[in-house]
């Protein structure tokens, strides 16, 4: 695969104003932006908080196509995907975009080039982690490769796991490795609600497979599949003490954040949200039988929530032991701060809002500065000239 270096816009104007309201926008494309973040009241979970801190934001890169996925590699670049199949290594100093690589997929609908994940011995194991769509209309799949970088360019991708029923919508398709050095894939429901619930079928679940591509040991199932009953998951994370959470679109209602345990049914789509009775009165028996594991936080209206990150960095010490989230349909940066056990949400933030548009990758360098990854050219966004963009986010 051949390598080709795209030189990033520049922009040298710079907009300093107080943020007085989450209605407030900014209308300079690329421009820096210094944000007082204001308090936000949320029906999800706990009272709303405001951090004594001014946010500067930054234009990274630009002329993107649907950034889906932001990385950060041990060589200090961020590495990105986007959907229509490109990988790229983006300096974030310079924001020079380096392709290294095309891989084949089958762009339909919210289907491409998705997750991305790097291997954890990197230096020795150059392994680059992908998801993506393939398949022709009727026979849509996803399948997760991994592909050998050379120092410039990615080596044909070798198949881990293919047939993972697709759709033109519901692919899910984040990766992650875990600490314990096995990679999770999540999976949607391509469409097909009942498929969530069937454990013979590798839609609608969390997977957890070794680096090379097998069923994990200890796996709860002896299968691939990690937990289950997930209708979109969009966003995965592990925090510093290993406990891994999700995020995921609901139907019309409900869109949650789950923390993952092994093994459990969460739910769809049998439930939507927490065993309220808000589904039908078959869903309280129904949690009941199965042990469903109730989301963390709830939204409804829906919001979209994809990429998550979590943030325990000393940078911005007010969103220590935080969950951090992009939202597509909400355009807005979402931040949870958690108990010191992990457990449950404390006080939900909105930041940023509807200040980019469509929102679906978010990524916390070593650094603690915040990087979004806008998806305005996915079809459903009204992008600006200069998107889609990489933006990063410090302290003033």
């Amino acid at each position: 695969m051949s390598t080709m270096v795209r030189e990033p816009l520049s922009w040298s104007m710079t907009l300093t104003r107080r943020f007085r309201s989450p209605s407030a926008r900014t209308l300079v494309a690329g421009a820096s932006l210094v944000l007082t973040l204001p308090a936000c009241d949320s029906a999800t979970a706990g009272g709303s908080q405001s951090p004594n801190v001014e946010l500067a934001t930054e234009v990274v890169a630009t002329g993107l196509d649907t950034v889906w996925e932001l990385a950060w590699g041990p060589d200090g670049f961020i590495w990105m995907t986007e959907r229509g199949g490109r990988v790229s290594r983006v300096n974030p100093q310079t924001g020079a975009v380096t392709v290294i690589g095309q891989i084949a997929v089958n762009e339909i609908g919210e289907g491409g080039l998705m997750g991305l994940a790097l291997h954890p011995d990197f230096a020795t194991q150059p392994w680059v982690y992908l998801a993506h769509t393939y398949g022709a209309q009727g026979g849509v799949r996803n399948r997760v490769v991994r592909a050998r970088f050379d120092g410039t360019s990615l080596g044909n991708p070798e198949v881990l796991v293919a047939d993972i029923p697709g759709s033109s919508i519901h692919n899910g398709a984040r990766l992650a490795v875990g600490p314990d050095r096995l990679l999770y894939i999540t999976t949607g429901d391509a469409s097909d609600a009942s498929i969530a619930q069937n454990r013979d079928a590798l839609a609608g679940k969390v997977l957890r497979l070794t680096l090379d591509g097998q069923p994990a040991p200890g796996n709860p199932f002896g299968t691939r599949i990690y937990s289950y009953g997930h209708r979109n998951p969009q966003g995965m994370v592990f925090a510093t003490d290993g406990s891994l959470y999700v995020t995921e679109h609901g139907p019309s209602d409900n869109d949650e954040v789950n923390r993952i345990e092994a093994g459990r049914n969460y739910g769809w789509p049998n439930v939507h949200g927490r065993c309220d009775g808000d589904s039908g009165p078959g869903e309280l028996s129904f949690c009941s039988a199965n042990n469903v594991a109730e989301p963390m936080a709830i939204w409804t209206p829906t919001i979209a929530p994809a990429g998550v990150a979590y943030y325990d960095h000393t940078l911005i010490s007010d969103f220590r032991r935080s969950l951090i989230f992009a939202t597509l349909k909400d355009a807005t940066l979402y931040r949870l701060a958690l108990s010191t056990d992990g457990r449950t949400v404390q006080s939900t933030e909105t930041l940023f809002v509807r200040e980019f548009g469509r929102l679906r990758a978010v990524l916390v360098s070593p650094d603690g500065a915040i990087y979004l990854g806008t998806s305005n050219r996915d079809g459903r966004g009204t992008p600006m000239p200069t998107d889609d963009r990489i933006i990063r986010i410090r302290p003033r």
